[in-house]
């Protein structure tokens, strides 16, 4: 395995924090799952059985990867999309209350004639607490799968470890996206990928998704964690027979990627973030 792709177990101090925090750390869990296109029963399936693993491992907060229920590349997005609150966001709504974990999932959104690529972040509730719409959609790949969000619509959430901030995968590509969840005081960015290349040119987007969280992580000076999908193939469109690569980065604010997940392989990678200051690890 080439160097980029190896672990870098490092800590780094935080920046002076704008909220009140009940814990001194945050056990995460990106959940590298297999995202199928159309296919809901499965990834549902897949994302349950991650999730109650993480849970075992004791993880806080669970991450799911970018449009976990469809694949963000699925074809009748505007058919088959879901509404927020729906069937797929209250399933992981009963897991978060049934397991008393915190849970984020990127997931299509149908709202009235519109569609969104969405994500949301659920308290151990079963509360959604914070909902994120794209809003760099890549117009030129899913204009007709979905609608774009707005940069004035971003929010971050107040939560037992933090004010927490989301995006979406190529949300990040503009700085100036996370940026503004970093003005509004998150320390922690959550934000679900879904990287996909051609055959051939699987080491070169691992290398690209790395450097792009730690870039992400550096310049707005949050932990970013970047849950990618892992092996599903896109079925349709221009991007058809593209693969996602996996490669699930955490990059601490001094730009450091500390926590990684395997390469073009299903992974649950757990790893415990500080609050205040102190070096993280598994």
């Amino acid at each position: 395995m080439h160097s980029y792709l190896r672990l870098i177990c490092v800590g780094a101090l935080l920046p002076t924090m704008l909220f009140a925090s009940s814990h001194s750390n945050i056990r995460v869990a990106m959940a590298q799952i297999r995202v199928e296109d159309g296919d809901l029963a499965g990834n549902m399936r897949r994302a349950e059985e991650t999730v109650r693993e993480a849970v075992k491992q004791g993880a806080d907060l669970v991450c799911l990867p970018e449009a976990a229920d469809f694949g963000w590349l699925y074809q009748r997005s505007r058919e088959d999309a879901l509404p927020i609150p729906g069937k797929y966001t209250g399933f992981l709504s009963k897991l978060a209350r049934e397991l008393n974990v915190w849970i984020s999932a990127g997931c299509l959104e149908k709202d009235g004639e519109k569609v969104y690529n969405s994500a949301v972040i659920i308290n151990r509730r079963g509360q959604i607490v914070l909902k994120h719409r794209k809003i760099n959609a890549l117009p030129e790949i899913t204009a007709h799968l979905y609608d774009a969000g707005k940069v004035e619509d971003i929010k971050t959430v107040d939560t037992e470890f933090g004010r927490i901030g989301l995006t979406i995968c190529a949300d990040n590509f503009n700085l100036s996206i996370p940026q503004r969840a970093a003005d509004m005081g998150a320390w922690l960015l959550v934000a679900p990928h879904g990287f996909a290349t051609v055959c051939g040119d699987f080491e070169h987007n691992a290398r690209s998704y790395q450097e792009h969280i730690r870039r992400v992580a550096a310049q707005t000076k949050m932990w970013v964690i970047g849950t990618d999908a892992v092996m599903g193939k896109v079925t349709g469109g221009i991007w058809k027979g593209r693969y996602h690569i996996g490669c699930s980065t955490i990059a601490n604010p001094e730009g450091e990627a500390v926590a990684m997940g395997k390469f073009l392989r299903p992974d649950l990678i757990v790893y415990e973030i500080p609050i205040g200051g102190k070096s993280g690890g598994r």
